[in-house]
């Protein structure tokens, strides 16, 4: 393949992998949308329904890590391919079956299947097809990709006549992201030499030996935990603390959402002109920590919305550089991408599946304390990404 057709293609391997996330996150999310009709439905309380939005978050933390591994040995094209598989039988299953919260759960967990495949895998894909400077701009894309269904779904939601319809729609559009995914996915471009099958304990017991691994899995635990947890919060508790309309409280969550998608586009530009990627880290976090803490605490208007739009857009950023990791290590690439990338996709997921129950309970179930623990997260992320390798001046070292 020459030089001008892979960077074309490079471009539609960006999209697919894009395009792939937009559709996990939609059949996902789309519950979120849909809670009216589920709550009738189901008859079901606030814990269950928080457990069904939370239970494909638990299957990418569960299957993150063997997904990475069976990647690195059996290529990104089979692996992702059969977790969308998994999640078409789980939209099958969830449209098929009587509207009980016990079906739900089961059905839940295997449409996030395809979360674990994909979260520990793209990293590859992108590293495979973009050069390193080139690989934060490929995940922005990916991150805009998660932001968009989760946005999309929620906000069409309302617009379907019933259950019926909205989760058939769901089988449509998992399905046709399979077709897209098995035609157009390119593991490596053509000519490229052929990786030999990675043995999957020694490269898990590889990857798990390197300290930078875990620091960088910490950090994106604190950061899509903190997310997630002001995501889940924000609305009710700008209503019933501040008194805001509800039509103004959901403006303010969407601002948080689009921000972390813009951040994460721009932060491969952003670090580059900082030219550290420790610097770069701790910055972000930073004023993502200070931008969370001041949203809540200061009077509700147009500064607490910037606030607002400043944690979601440097939050993104950090997330971004972060994920990139495993491809910006030397000493990780592409033979061990899959593996780290499982372990990265484990700790994130866990994080955003943990973290909105814990911090409410520390917090005693008070709003400030809920939002004050959040911008600490933010904090202690920028702290603890001080540990980490310098990436970007490509002087990484064991």
């Amino acid at each position: 393949m020459t030089e001008d057709r892979k960077s074309i293609y490079a471009w539609i391997i960006i999209l697919v992998v894009a395009v792939t996330a937009f559709g996990i996150n939609f059949i996902h999310f789309q519950v979120a949308g849909l809670a009216p009709k589920i709550f009738a439905a189901a008859q079901a309380s606030p814990a269950q329904f928080g457990l069904m939005m939370g239970l494909p978050l638990l299957a990418a933390a569960s299957l993150g890590i063997p997904f990475g591994a069976m990647g690195d040995r059996y290529g990104v094209k089979l692996m992702v391919g059969l977790g969308l598989v998994v999640s078409l039988i789980g939209t099958i299953g969830r449209y098929a079956s009587e509207p009980v919260m016990s079906h739900y759960f089961f059905w839940m967990f295997l449409i996030g299947v395809s979360n674990a495949a994909l979260n520990a895998n793209f990293i590859k894909v992108l590293g495979a097809w973009l050069p390193p400077q080139k690989v934060g701009l490929g995940v922005g894309c990916y991150l805009a990709g998660i932001g968009l269904g989760q946005s999309s779904a929620v906000a069409v939601g309302a617009s379907f006549e019933g259950l019926g319809s909205a989760f058939m729609f769901s089988i449509w559009l998992i399905a046709a992201i399979l077709v897209i995914w098995l035609v157009f996915l390119k593991a490596a471009p053509a000519g490229a030499p052929k990786m030999a099958p990675q043995p999957m304990i020694g490269n898990l017991k590889y990857v798990m030996g390197k300290p930078a691994v875990w620091v960088g899995g910490v950090c994106i635990l604190l950061m899509l935990g903190a997310y997630v947890t002001l995501n889940s919060f924000l609305v009710n508790s700008l209503i019933q603390v501040k008194g805001v309309a509800p039509e103004t409280a959901g403006i303010a969550a969407s601002v948080v959402a689009f921000s972390l998608m813009f951040g994460s586009l721009a932060a491969a530009w952003l670090a580059g002109l900082v030219g550290r990627s420790r610097i770069f880290l701790v910055g972000a976090g930073a004023i993502s920590a200070v931008c969370a803490y001041l949203a809540w605490n200061m009077e509700y208007g147009n500064l607490a919305i910037v606030a607002l739009a400043g944690a979601g857009f440097f939050s993104g950023a950090f997330l971004s550089i972060i994920l990139a990791l495993p491809m910006l290590l030397e000493y990780i690439g592409p033979a061990y991408a899959g593996s780290a990338g499982g372990v990265l996709s484990t700790l994130q997921s866990g994080g955003g599946f943990a973290l909105p129950f814990l911090l409410p309970m520390l917090a005693g179930g008070q709003p400030d304390g809920i939002f004050n623990l959040i911008a600490l997260s933010f904090g202690l992320m920028a702290l603890i990404s001080l540990m980490l390798p310098e990436m970007l001046a490509r002087k990484a070292k064991s």
